[in-house]
C-alpha cells in the first residue's frame, strides 16, 4: 500500500535540505558586522541588527541557535566571542547550517592561524574568498580545509598573539616535549614573502610539523564534605597538520589501553577485568581518516592527516576509577556572623603531581 503522508514528508525534507542561505555574517561581540556576503539579494543589509536586538533582549544565554523573526529565519554559531550568523527566506535544514558555520569557523581558524576579531578584520580578503567558495549562490558546498586550498589565492596577514598568551603564563621550567599553545596559531599556507619573521606561530615556509593536544572536560559533582557524587570525562586528541604532501602517520597509545565498549581488558560497559594502573576508556570514535587496522592489536592507529585542526579521537569515562583523576578539590564553609551576614570561604586545593601545573585557572559562582 502506498503512504502518501511519509511521501510528503520525505519530500519536505529533501526541500529544506535543498534550501539556500541568503546571506552571511561574521559579527563582532559588539555586533558590528565584520565580514558580510549577500547571495540572493533577498533581504536588506541590516538584517543582523534584527539578530543582535534578539541577543541583547533575551541575553547570550538564554538566546537560542535557531531562531525566526518576521519570516527570516537565524541560525548562528559562536566561536572565539564571534558568532557566525546565516539568515534565510526559505525552510533551511538548521542541523545543516550549523555543521556549515562550525565547519567555517575551523576553516578560518587554519587559513589565518588564530580566530579572532584583529586576524579577520587583516585578512578580510582572504575570508571574502573563503565564504565565495564556500557557499555558491547560497547552497552549501564542500568546505574543508585541504579541498578549499587550490581555490584560495590571497596570502594570510599574520597576527602576533606572543604577548596575550605569554602575559599570563608564568615562568616555569621548560619541558623540552611540549611546546607552547601559540606555537600552533599559524597558517596551513606559508608566510608571504617580504613580512617580518618576529611574529610569534610564524615562520619562514611550513616546515613538516605536526601538534597533536590532549584535551579533557571534567565534570564533576562534589558534596560540602568532599565526596565525588557523579564524575565524567569526555577528552579528544587534537591534531593540527602542517605536514607537505600525504604522509601517513602512526600514533601509538597505552599497549595496555582498556576500552569497555570493544570488551577488550574487561566486560563491556564496566571495565572489570582491567588490571590496577591501567588506562580505562568507556568509549571511543575515531576520524574518517584513521585506519584501526593494527588498533585492535597492537593500539596503534594510522591515518594520512588533512590540512588544519582536526579530532582524531573522541573518548569518554563515565565513572570516577581514581581519586587522583580529580585535578582540583573544593571544600566550602560557610560562617554565619550574624543573622544578616555569612561567610562563604572555599579553599581549593591542587591535587596532581608536583611536577605539573595549572594556569588560567577561574572559578565562577
Amino acid at each position: 500500500p502506498s503512504c502518501p503522508q511519509r511521501r510528503r514528508q520525505s519530500t519536505r525534507a529533501r526541500r529544506a535540505m535543498t534550501c539556500p542561505v541568503s546571506q552571511l555574517f561574521i559579527l563582532a561581540p559588539n555586533g558590528h558586522a565584520i565580514v558580510y556576503k549577500d547571495y540572493r539579494g533577498e533581504l536588506p543589509k541590516d538584517t543582523s541588527e534584527t539578530f543582535f536586538h534578539e541577543l541583547a533582549d533575551k541575553g547570550p544565554a538564554n538566546c537560542p541557535p535557531v531562531f525566526c523573526v518576521e519570516g527570516v529565519n537565524f541560525i548562528c554559531v559562536k566561536a572565539n566571542g564571534l558568532y557566525f550568523l546565516c539568515t534565510s527566506v526559505d525552510n533551511v535544514c538548521p542541523s545543516l547550517v550549523i555543521s556549515l558555520l562550525t565547519q567555517l569557523t575551523k576553516v578560518c581558524k587554519d587559513y589565518l592561524g588564530v580566530l579572532n576579531e584583529e586576524a579577520l578584520r587583516r585578512n578580510f580578503t582572504l575570508v571574502y574568498e573563503i565564504a565565495d567558495e564556500a557557499l555558491d549562490y547560497g547552497y552549501p558546498q564542500n568546505a574543508t580545509t585541504t579541498d578549499l586550498q587550490p581555490f584560495l589565492f590571497n596570502k594570510p596577514i599574520p597576527v602576533d598573539v606572543a604577548s596575550s598568551v605569554t602575559s599570563v603564563i608564568p615562568s616555569f621550567k621548560s619541558n623540552p616535549k611540549t611546546m607552547a599553545s601559540a606555537a600552533a596559531h599559524k597558517s596551513v599556507i606559508a608566510q608571504p614573502q617580504g613580512l617580518g619573521a618576529g611574529l610569534a606561530g610564524w615562520r619562514a615556509g611550513n616546515g613538516n610539523e605536526i601538534f597533536i593536544d590532549l584535551v579533557d572536560r571534567i565534570s564533576a559533582l562534589i558534596t560540602a564534605e568532599g565526596a565525588v557524587r557523579s564524575f565524567s570525562v569526555d577528552g579528544c586528541i587534537q591534531m593540527k597538520s602542517f605536514l607537505k604532501g600525504q604522509p601517513q602517520v602512526h600514533l601509538a597509545l597505552n599497549e595496555d589501553l582498556v576500552i569497555a565498549s570493544s570488551g577488550r581488558g574487561g566486560e563491556s560497559g564496566g571495565g572489570g577485568g582491567a588490571l590496577y594502573g591501567q588506562a580505562q576508556l568507556d568509549d571511543v570514535n575515531f576520524h574518517e581518516c584513521v585506519s584501526l587496522e593494527r588498533f585492535e592489536s597492537e593500539r596503534v592507529i594510522t591515518l594520512t592527516p588533512p590540512s588544519g585542526e582536526f579530532v582524531v579521537m573522541n573518548f569518554r569515562i563515565g565513572t570516577l576509577r581514581s581519586e587522583r583523576q580529580l585535578p582540583f578539590r573544593l571544600w566550602p564553609t560557610v560562617h554565619v556572623l550574624s543573622d544578616s551576614k555569612k561567610e562563604l570561604q572555599l579553599t581549593v586545593k591542587a591535587d596532581f603531581p608536583d611536577k605539573l601545573h595549572a594556569v588560567n585557572v577561574r572559578i565562577s559562582f
